[in-house]
Parts: C-alpha cells; structure tokens; sequence
C-alpha cells in the first residue's frame, strides 16, 4: 500500500495540537488536583470504577504527586511516547470503566469522556508533529 501524501498548513496542524493537548491537561488537571483537594472523594473514584479500596488520603496525595509530574511534562510536550502514552492509556482505562454509565446507568456526563479519548489518540499518533509551546 503506499502512503497518501496529504497537504496540511504546519501552523494550523501545530495549533490544533497544542490546542488538543491544552484541553486535555486541563481535563487531567483537574483530575490531579481533586487527590489533593478531596482525596476521599478520589478514593470512592477508585473504589467505584476500578475497584481499588482502601486507598488512604496519603496514597491519593503520592498517585497525585507522581500525575502532577507526568502531566506538566505532558503539557511542555516532553518525553513525548511516554507522558502522552500514560495520558492515553489512564484516560482509556477511566474511559472504559465507566461502561455502566453508558450502558445501564447512563449519565450524558460521562460521554464527554469519548472525545477526550479521540484526542488523547491523535496526539499520541501525531506526538512528532506536536512542536507548539514545547519545552
């Protein structure tokens, strides 16, 4: 098979990646910073969707120290297989075990989470070409 060669201007395609991984840490973000603010509240997360109990405020506080760290390097586009390669693979796992909200128990909140995926997997795909704002 041989490649399709498609013309795209490099600013717009540099924009709307940075754009896209813009959104998406604000998104992990917030995510973060609720282990810090409401570990509990993480914890029942945890409990509830990947059935993880027990997870004390400390552990929540280190899992949110250790997610800070990845996705401000995220954001600055560094170590890029890697810190978008996490992004994808936890938003893909939060993503998927969620299936009860979309299945039996549907909350239209929750299929925000669909987009966010398809972006996740764009910017993986396209990390090389994610060159605006990088460090």
């Amino acid at each position: 098979m041989s490649d399709i060669q498609i013309s795209v201007d490099k600013g717009k395609l540099e924009l709307s990646l940075f754009l896209l991984r813009l959104g998406v840490f604000i998104v992990m973000f917030a995510w973060t910073l609720d282990k810090f603010i409401d570990p509990a509240h993480a914890a029942r997360v945890y409990e509830n969707f990947y059935f993880i109990g027990g997870m004390g405020a400390t552990i929540m506080q280190i899992i949110g120290a250790i997610e800070i760290i990845i996705i401000l390097a995220f954001l600055a586009g560094r170590w890029k297989r890697y810190t978008y390669g996490f992004v994808l693979i936890v938003h893909g796992v939060s993503t998927l075990s969620a299936w009860e909200r979309y299945t039996i128990d549907i909350s239209l909140l929750f299929f925000a989470a669909w987009p966010m995926l398809a972006a996740c997997v764009a910017l993986y795909l396209l990390r090389e070409q994610d060159v605006k704002f990088t460090i």
